[in-house]
């Protein structure tokens, strides 16, 4: 994946997907300002060091960099004493009817195709107890496994796919964990111990895109309601935490039953008196330097894309869009028009959903720089924050929250209408 040379290169250097191979972490990858480092060196240190089976929630909002630092973490990790199970909860489940029975039976089917593809050889009670265990909750039959084995479906495969495509079977296995949930983590912990012990190796799982559950209440019922069940697999979880959740008065119930939390922080581009962070800035510059020459893009258009941003999902979106704006256009090279079309497009998708509620709840964060919620009931701060309508910093100035600075021309607008009326 070579520099871009031309904006039609530059389009596809700036895809919004997490680094994942060795060859995208060596050319795009952009360690963090000093003032703000990545945890994970901590993270690792933890886990290599723990005689405990830990638990952890990491943290930062949504477009933050969370699963590139945690695919960092992959190989960061020493492969002769661990194995990392990875997986992202929204490539595997229904995000937009998730349940955390579903959850489970996720779990236990991923360490059991990891046993299946390390070629370790469960003992044949757990294994077939297991597999009778999983089709009867699921009400999947052995000739429909048999079909799919012909198809070059594993058992686990075979499992997962119904139950993140057909809402049938995820209204089976949740009537039948009703009841037998501490039987499904049972036998996951049998398999956990099993592949430990056989390849002298403790499992390290991340689960991924918790942050991105489609609702607010989602995440509240996964962790609030059910954080005690997380608790019990018999290995290291890092659990995705949805950052919002934590201005909820009952996030310091569940935090201190997790033995860590780690915080991702979001880079902010300006102090919270506005001054400009050249430290930040250059973390921006930097990304875009590594995708592309820098030839392609104006000073001033480049600029304009990182003060109205700060967050790096947004940021690579915005120059994704305004290099194929500059291509079309029949340019050579970003100018601040593109961007700024760029920008209107992507502020005109926020302005739609913002009821008069949310502007005044926005317009309070921006002159308060808060963003606490009132009471347990307060579902509009926890939405904006949700939405990354507004989004919490912390550096030297502590921390402090603002609204997005994508939507700082919309604020300016609302704030006159106010003053009119």
């Amino acid at each position: 994946m070579p520099r871009a040379r031309n904006l039609r290169e530059a389009y596809n250097n700036f895809v919004v997907e997490p680094l994942k191979t060795k060859e995208e972490f060596r050319d795009f990858y952009v360690e963090r300002p000093e003032s703000a480092p990545s945890p994970i060196e901590e993270l690792k240190d933890r886990i290599e060091i723990s005689d405990r089976k830990e638990k952890y929630l990491f943290l930062g909002f949504r477009g933050s960099g969370k699963s590139t630092e945690l695919n960092k973490l992959l190989d960061m990790i020493d492969e002769e004493r661990f194995l990392v199970i990875s997986y992202s909860i929204r490539d595997e489940l229904d995000v937009s009817d998730f349940d955390f029975r579903d959850f489970f039976v996720s779990m236990a089917l991923k360490i059991y195709d990891t046993a299946e593809r390390n070629g370790v050889e469960l003992e044949q009670d757990i294994r077939e107890d297991f597999k009778d265990f999983v089709k009867r909750i699921t009400r999947v039959s052995e000739e429909e496994i048999t079909r799919s084995k012909g198809l070059g479906l594993s058992f686990p495969r075979v499992i997962m796919l119904k139950l993140g495509r057909e809402a049938k079977t995820r209204e089976c296995v949740r009537k039948e964990l009703e009841t037998e949930i501490s039987d499904l983590i049972m036998r996951l912990n049998w398999l956990i111990m099993e592949i430990e012990t056989k390849t002298r190796r403790r499992i390290v799982m991340i689960v991924d895109d918790l942050d991105k559950l489609t609702r607010v209440e989602q995440g509240e019922v996964f962790f609030y309601k059910n954080y005690g069940l997380l608790l019990q697999p018999g290995c290291f979880v890092i659990f995705t935490f949805p950052i919002p959740l934590t201005f909820n008065p009952y996030y310091e119930n569940v935090r201190s039953a997790f033995d860590y939390d780690i915080i991702l922080p979001q880079l902010p581009v300006k102090t919270v008196d506005g001054n400009k962070k050249e430290e930040n800035l250059n973390f921006y510059r930097t990304l875009v330097d590594r995708r592309m020459d820098l030839s392609l893009v104006e000073d001033e258009a480049l600029d304009d894309a990182i003060l109205s941003t700060g967050k790096t999902s947004e940021f690579v979106s915005i120059m994704r869009d305004a290099s194929i704006k500059a291509y079309r256009g029949g340019k050579d090279k970003i100018t601040r028009g593109e961007v700024k079309d760029a920008l209107e497009k992507l502020r005109r998708t926020y302005d739609r959903t913002f009821s008069e509620a949310h502007k005044k709840s926005l317009l309070k964060i921006y002159d308060s720089k808060e963003a606490r919620a009132e009471d347990v009931d307060d579902s509009i701060t926890r939405e904006l924050l949700f939405s990354l309508s507004a989004v919490e910093y912390e550096d030297e100035d502590g921390r402090w929250c603002d609204v997005d600075p994508l939507l700082l021309p919309l604020v300016e607008k609302w704030k006159g209408s106010q003053q009119q009326t």
